[in-house]
């Protein structure tokens, strides 16, 4: 293992140019063959969402077998992002001391069998314990592709962790289709769990033959002759910590959102569940914008493009929980809401956490988002619940959607904008500017 200040291993040397060969031609080769890896990543992730977002549409029929209470089918449901939450700092620290593709492996190994073990859970108990692996798993495989992204495509990092998002938002789509598909012609709910575990082995297997240490462990951005200066040289110092509390307030926003407004619409609103159901994934499509608004975030500068999100969320909350009822309103709103919380506030938090450090500890930063949105995201339903009982589903929509928001945008006034790590081409005169902590 390495320490915190050692040079990554190099175990296979970056492709050389051939003779004769215009090394800027070499840098363009390199450049596609990069994003080509990152694809295989990126499909190994997308796996994982069709495992995540599968196994509530198989909730029924897992009850049914195991005469699960609603309460305890819930349970089974999300801890998932327990998993995640309290692996994502470790996962940051673990980045950090080994090789990236193999956090990656790693990862994908431990949530596919996860996944796989599911289907032979005796009880609750063991089913639970299966449950939280595949969020473990996820969080490893999650941060990794994330410090990957930041370290290989250093001008883009915005635009790269927006694909990231992006595949999930793929997977997301295709897992409860293709698992609906499955259920149907086998009869089973088993068959689509095996299916999905299966398919996230051999892109295991994949992801070690096809995509290269040269890559993954990257010092440098892929294809581009640029260095890297600024950012804070650890997470305790003022930017990242700004950063981690809003995440913290957006994963209560977020998760309360996806937990809770389905339930608002057919309690409060009175929609049928197919009305409910096309509302809410109206803001799940909306995360196919992901890359588009990681693109603004390499753009502008962190202040402006977290703050901005945040601003825009609230408003949307403020639609959908004071506005009309008409199910045209709910339905803008609701891809409003899910473009300006997954395609802008969650691409903005996750890219301008890694851009708050220097190039060392973008493992770390990584990790530190992980956390900040996961662990909250175990409590937000909750949250939403209890405030919609102390008064009701309005006054609950408003606080937590609406006003845990924009305190998260008055937060991004105590950033430092000069303070984030930036790319500076070799021939350019770099001042470098390191925080020391705050």
């Amino acid at each position: 293992m390495l320490s915190s200040g050692e040079e990554r291993p190099q175990a296979e040397e970056r492709p050389q140019p051939a003779a004769g060969v215009p090394a800027e031609n070499a840098a363009r080769a390199r450049a596609r063959l990069g994003v080509a890896m990152f694809g295989v990543l990126l499909a190994a992730y997308a796996v994982n969402a069709m495992d995540r977002m599968v196994f509530p549409v198989l909730l029924p029929d897992v009850r049914a077998e195991y005469g699960f209470g609603l309460g305890a089918a819930g349970l089974q449901s999300t801890m998932f992002a327990l998993g995640m939450g309290v692996t994502g700092i470790p996962a940051g620290l673990l980045v950090a001391r080994m090789r990236r593709r193999d956090v990656v492996v790693l990862g994908t190994v431990l949530f596919s069998a996860a996944t796989l073990l599911t289907v032979v859970s005796a009880g609750f108990a063991d089913m639970l314990v299966w449950r939280l692996l595949s969020g473990v798993g996820e969080a490893l495989q999650l941060t990794a592709i994330i410090a990957i992204a930041a370290s290989a495509f250093a001008r883009h990092r915005g635009a790269a962790v927006g694909s990231v998002n992006m595949a999930f938002a793929a997977g997301s789509v295709i897992g409860p289709a293709l698992g609906g598909y499955l259920l149907s012609q086998y009869g089973t709910w088993r068959a689509p769990m095996v299916a999905f575990g299966v398919l996230g082995l051999v892109l295991a297997v994949v992801v070690v033959v096809a995509v290269r240490r040269w890559f993954t462990e990257a010092a440098s951005p892929v294809g581009e002759q640029v260095t890297q200066v600024g950012g804070a040289s650890r997470l305790l110092s003022r930017n990242p910590m700004v950063l981690a509390a809003v995440t913290v307030l957006f994963g209560l926003a977020d998760f309360g959102f996806i937990g809770m407004y389905a339930s608002y619409l057919r309690e409060q609103l009175g929609y049928s569940s197919g009305q409910a159901g096309l509302v809410v994934g109206l803001s799940g499509l909306a995360a196919f914008a992901s890359i588009v608004g990681g693109h603004l975030v390499d753009r502008i500068n962190p202040r402006t493009a977290v703050a901005g999100f945040q601003i825009l969320g609230a408003l949307a909350a403020v639609a959908l929980f004071v506005g009309s009822d008409a199910l045209w309103w709910q339905s803008v709103w609701s891809f409003l809401f899910g473009l300006f919380a997954s395609a802008g506030s969650y691409v903005a938090l996750a890219g301008c956490l890694v851009k708050s450090v220097d190039l060392r500890n973008a493992g770390r930063a990584a990790g530190l988002f992980v956390t900040a949105i996961y662990v909250p995201a175990g409590f937000a339903g909750y949250l939403f619940s209890l405030l919609a009982t102390l008064s009701n589903w309005q006054a609950a929509g408003l606080i937590q959607l609406g006003a845990l928001s924009l305190i998260g945008a008055a937060l991004t006034l105590l950033l430092r904008p000069q303070d984030f790590s930036r790319p500076v081409p070799p021939s350019a005169p770099v001042t470098e500017h390191l925080e020391t902590g705050s």
